[in-house]
């Protein structure tokens, strides 16, 4: 073959190639078009099987995604009605160039951000819309700032884990982490509330993802005395199990098992769809040093005392707290604890996460728990009056002069009749039945009421009565504390 001819045939070889080429890239095709439906925010997602190429185009009422070089997709309706808050609906169509748009109706001029993901773990390529809901996450910071400033309760911060795109861990029968520890923070959340002085909050209620970022700020803002993620553990060892109980570590794990365990808890925002930037969670180092050390040492006085309840429902995987570094409990001022209920990949535990029953006794021992270490804050009949029966914000009923009257009057009358049932512990007045005073104890740097409690067999609620605290941090280096005979650890000790 001469020269001429071979060029030909390479240049024939190239053509054909290239044309090949341009095929297969347009066999990008759209899997599949998913919402989620958030109290702030609508999210819809375009799962791809290649990283998609877009352009984004936006109106008042209306924004559309052009896909390049990808094909309709013959599983997926060309409209969807969905009326959901932010989406009307979302209309399919073809594009001249080989390409498909997706168009999202809106039902106004609302903020948007799009942005893409890479594939991670089971995720295929996605291309994410968030609409923003502004008056509605207005609406959830002022009602929690409202709850912050007028509560009298001791607020409880329940995180269930996981949401929406994030699953977390899969058991062998199908059944959801994030299902699991949406219906025991639910159940929990409702036991606390039952509690007087106590109310509880939820960082999500429905099935959606929230970032770390956001868990942490819902915390704040609501003035949480203690914040409680639930989760359920994963092993590729089937026979693992039991329940176990997590702190803050700022430096390495306690166990490879924690640190393994935290990695991948950890990473639930990449899973979950969080754009780039808005999970940095850095923090300022002086006020990571002023606050963690007595955080986590109540953080971990907590744990114990909710291992010794857990270890009632299901065997414990470990009988001391474990530390990790877990990015949703980087709380400097609010002790945080992380609990994994059980092994949803154990076939007997799955099959007991997944019963109304077991999730309660989870719900309840968590409960008592909370008791134990958080005693509730003295309550007023004013202070309850400003909540209403599903433990929201009211406003206080209108008593007129007369009725301020009669309220001081009734306020003082229960005063004296207190003062004069129970005499102070120290200085005037009678003092405590030695009988019921094992020893004292002097504070020192770093001592926490509940680490004092645990070390000397003893509860929080007890040293309080004993000595005569209003509340648990009333500790000061070199303070004296009456410590209660062992043979009545669990009683309330009051003046003779």
């Amino acid at each position: 073959m001469s020269y001429t001819g071979k060029f030909l045939v390479i240049l024939a070889v190239w053509i054909f190639g290239s044309g090949g080429t341009s095929s297969a890239m347009a066999l990008n095709e759209i899997l599949n078009i998913r919402h989620w439906v958030a109290p702030d925010h609508t999210r819809v997602v375009i799962d791809t099987s290649e990283d998609p190429s877009f352009i984004v185009h936006k109106g008042e009422r209306h924004i559309a995604v052009d896909l390049d070089t990808a094909s309709m997709p013959p599983n997926l309706p060309p409209i969807t009605i969905l009326n959901k808050p932010g989406v009307d609906g979302i209309v399919l169509s073809t594009l001249a160039d080989s390409g498909v748009r997706v168009e999202i109706s809106l039902p106004g001029p609302l903020q948007t951000n799009v942005f893409k993901l890479k594939q991670f773990q089971d995720k295929p390529y996605r291309i994410v819309i968030d609409i923003s809901l502004p008056d509605a996450a207005k609406q959830e910071r002022d009602a929690r700032e409202r709850i912050k400033v007028t509560r009298k309760s001791r607020i409880v911060v329940i995180d269930p884990g996981h949401g929406g795109e994030a699953p977390g861990a899969v058991g062998k029968k199908g059944t959801l982490e994030k299902n699991v520890a949406l219906a025991i923070a639910l159940k929990l959340r409702d036991i606390l509330n039952q509690k007087e002085g106590y109310r509880a909050f939820l960082t999500r209620d429905g099935d959606y993802y929230v970032s770390f970022k956001k868990r942490l700020m819902i915390a704040r803002e609501y003035g949480a005395d203690l914040f409680v993620s639930i989760h359920a553990d994963a092993a590729r060892n089937r026979e693992a199990g039991g329940s176990s109980v997590y702190c803050l570590s700022t430096g390495a794990a306690s166990s490879e098992a924690a640190r393994i365990l935290a990695n991948n808890e950890n990473l639930a925002d990449v899973v979950g769809g969080v754009p780039n930037g808005e999970g940095n969670d850095a923090s300022d180092p002086i006020i990571l040093d002023m606050f963690q050390t007595h955080t986590i040492n109540q953080s971990r006085t907590f744990g114990t005392i909710l291992l010794r309840e857990l270890g009632a429902a299901n065997h414990l995987k470990f009988t001391s707290v474990q530390e990790a570094p877990f990015r949703v409990l980087k709380l400097p001022e609010i002790p945080s604890i992380l609990i994994e209920t059980a092994y949803i990949s154990n076939a007997k535990e799955e099959k007991l996460l997944r019963t109304s029953r077991f999730q309660m006794q989870i719900a309840e021992g968590v409960a008592r728990s909370v008791v134990a270490f958080l005693p509730a804050l003295p309550a007023t009949r004013a202070s309850l009056s400003l909540l209403d029966g599903d433990g929201k914000p009211g406003h206080p009923p209108f008593l007129g002069e007369e009725g301020k009257r009669k309220e001081n009057a009734r306020a003082k009358e229960k005063k004296t009749a207190k003062a004069k049932a129970e005499p102070v512990a120290s200085g005037k007045g009678a003092p405590i039945s030695k009988s019921r005073v094992a020893a004292v104890y002097r504070v020192k740097r770093g001592d926490t009421l509940g680490a004092i409690a645990t070390r000397y067999g003893t509860t929080i609620r007890v040293l309080m009565d004993l000595n005569r605290l209003k509340h648990p941090d009333q500790l000061h280096v070199g303070r004296k504390l009456l410590l209660p005979d062992p043979l009545f650890p669990s009683k309330k000790v009051v003046a003779r």
